[in-house]
Order: structure tokens, then C-alpha cells, then sequence
């Protein structure tokens, strides 16, 4: 009865944070260091731990199909600095050209991947923060025709973020800047002898923001009121490079410029998809992002763990 009566608040906070998030908060959760806070951002992976879930959606013209994606992934700590994370992806293709005449739109899910994330960094006065991360995609669980693999993936992951607050004084118009770098490789196993699932890639990703909520607590307060008080214009920049297999040596890179608002119990992104080769086509893309801080929404629930009891949110100091 106790746990049912908790799931029932928990349902009410979610239901309620469309009120909840409209008023002035002091707290912000998720990564933490110093005085610096550091937003998830849609394509670069950050570098912290956390209890927390995201969906993103994405919508883009390539070069022989039209792809609507959702995405969805749940973290959780198990310790301060250890933590797992849960995600899937659903596919939504639509053929053009030729190609639309002889086949239909296609949906489904795409290969799951489980993983586990490591902070080794975290140094409050120069605002960095360093995760190691692996992730596992296990083969032949999903679609085929939406292109998911027949072997496993697993990624392992270096992500890094720094902070500029402590540049010295006639900089501080640059010390809002904050800048999260991810490096890593696809390691795919080919199970069932095909190339394309045999394709191992080295990806990086780099996303640059400006926090406005530092500008204004930490810099000079320009006298932005809610809700631009709590806008980070960022821009992300990804790809990944094909190291073995048929494409050998080939790029794919884009460029995401957008915005980021965040709350206390959520965040909500939005962002262009801009191709940077014609690898993956001409057409700008569009993505957003529902990033929910379980941390804050329910802290007793979400940020309980095995070996530390419960942690709580993670919060600037006020």
C-alpha cells in the first residue's frame, strides 16, 4: 500500500510540473561543479552522472527517405559517481523518390543499448568535470528493416566538460562560455558475416553554450527576467568516422545550433540539424528535447541507491 501510495505522488508531481515549473526556482539539478551548472544538451553526451530520463525527437530529409526518430533514455545512480543508464529508439522511415512507389513507410524499434558511466573528475575551481563511459548494444534485438544491427555494439566513451569561470577578470563576459567534448568508438561484432555490421566508427562530438544563469548570478545581472533568465544558446557539433568495412575512411559531421531552457524539475531543447558533407545529404534537419530531472521531481524515490542510502538532488549551493 505504501508503495502504491508513493507511485500515485509520484504520477501527481510529474502531471504537475507544467505548474509547478513556471514559478521562480532557486535549485538546479544535474551536473554540478563549483558554481557551474551544466545543461544536457541533445547530441553531445555530458560528463556527470544523474537520475534522470530524456525523450528527443528528430526529423530529417536524407538522401533516399524522409526519418522521423524518438528517442528515450533513463539514468541512475548507484553511487555518487557511478551510474547506469537505459535507452531505445523508434524509427519512423518514408522512401522518396523510386523508391516510394515500390515500398511504403516503414516503423520500429531499433537496437537497445544498456550502459555505465564513471566520473573519475570533478575540480569545483576550474569547473571540470570528466566521465568514462561503455555502452552495450546488444545484436538482433529490434527491426531489421529499420536498420537495426545483427551484431553487438560496444562503445566505450571518453566525455569531458569545462567551464571558463575562472578566467581572470577582464574575460568575464567569456566566463558564461562552457564547453562539453565527447570522444569515443562503435565496435561492432559481425555475427551474421554482413559488412555493414561489421563497420567499426570513431564518433566525437563538441557542443559550446553560453549561461545566461551564470551571466546574471555570477557576472553582471543584465536584467533578463523568466523565462530568458534561464536560456543557454548552444551550438553542437558531431560525426563519427567509418574505421573498417566497405566505407573505410568516410565522415559524416553536422553542426546543431539552438537553445536550451531549463527549470528546476525539467529542461526543454530545441536545435537545427545542419549537414556539414554530403554524406548525409544537403537537407537541414530538426531535433528537440524533454529532459526531466527525477532528481528533483521525487528525490526520496529516485535518488535512493544500494550502497549510499539516498543522495538527493544535485543543486548549486545557494
Amino acid at each position: 500500500m505504501h508503495r502504491a501510495t508513493s507511485w500515485r505522488s509520484v504520477c501527481s508531481l510529474v502531471l504537475g510540473i507544467a505548474v509547478v515549473v513556471a514559478l521562480p526556482t532557486a535549485g538546479w539539478a544535474h551536473g554540478v561543479v563549483g558554481k557551474r551548472w551544466f545543461p544536457s544538451t541533445i547530441v553531445v553526451e555530458d560528463s556527470f552522472v544523474s537520475d534522470e530520463a530524456a525523450i528527443t525527437a528528430g526529423h530529417r530529409r536524407e538522401p533516399e527517405a524522409l526519418t522521423t526518430d524518438f528517442d528515450a533514455e533513463i539514468s541512475k545512480r548507484l553511487t555518487p559517481d557511478l551510474g547506469i543508464t537505459l535507452g531505445g529508439s523508434y524509427h519512423i522511415i518514408r522512401p522518396r523518390g523510386d523508391a516510394a512507389e515500390e515500398e511504403g513507410a516503414t516503423s520500429g524499434f531499433d537496437n537497445p543499448e544498456f550502459g555505465l558511466r564513471y566520473q573519475f573528475i570533478r575540480n569545483a575551481l576550474h569547473e571540470v568535470a570528466a566521465t568514462a563511459a561503455v555502452k552495450v548494444s546488444p545484436g538482433g534485438v529490434g527491426q531489421r528493416r529499420v536498420g537495426r544491427l545483427s551484431g553487438t555494439t560496444v562503445s566505450p566513451a571518453l566525455q569531458i566538460g569545462k567551464g571558463f569561470g575562472d578566467l581572470p577578470d577582464w574575460a568575464d563576459w567569456i566566463k558564461p562560455v562552457a564547453v562539453t567534448t565527447s570522444l569515443g568508438f562503435d565496435l561492432r561484432a559481425n555475427r551474421n558475416e554482413r559488412e555493414d555490421d561489421a563497420q567499426h566508427a570513431f564518433t566525437w562530438g563538441v557542443a559550446v553554450m553560453y549561461s545566461i544563469p551564470y551571466l546574471q548570478s555570477f557576472v553582471k545581472d543584465v536584467g533578463l527576467s523568466w523565462p530568458f533568465n534561464r536560456l543557454f544558446p548552444v551550438v553542437e557539433f558531431n560525426g563519427e568516422t567509418k574505421i573498417s568495412g566497405p566505407n573505410n575512411g568516410t565522415h559524416t559531421a553536422f553542426a546543431n545550433p539552438g537553445l536550451v531552457w531549463a527549470g528546476k524539475y525539467f529542461e526543454l531543447a530545441a536545435s537545427a540539424q545542419i549537414p556539414l558533407n554530403d554524406t548525409v545529404g544537403r537537407h537541414t534537419g530538426a531535433l528537440v528535447m524533454l529532459h526531466i530531472f527525477l532528481d528533483d521531481i521525487a528525490p526520496d524515490i529516485f535518488t535512493w541507491t544500494p550502497f549510499h542510502g539516498v543522495l538527493g538532488p544535485q543543486t548549486l549551493p545557494r
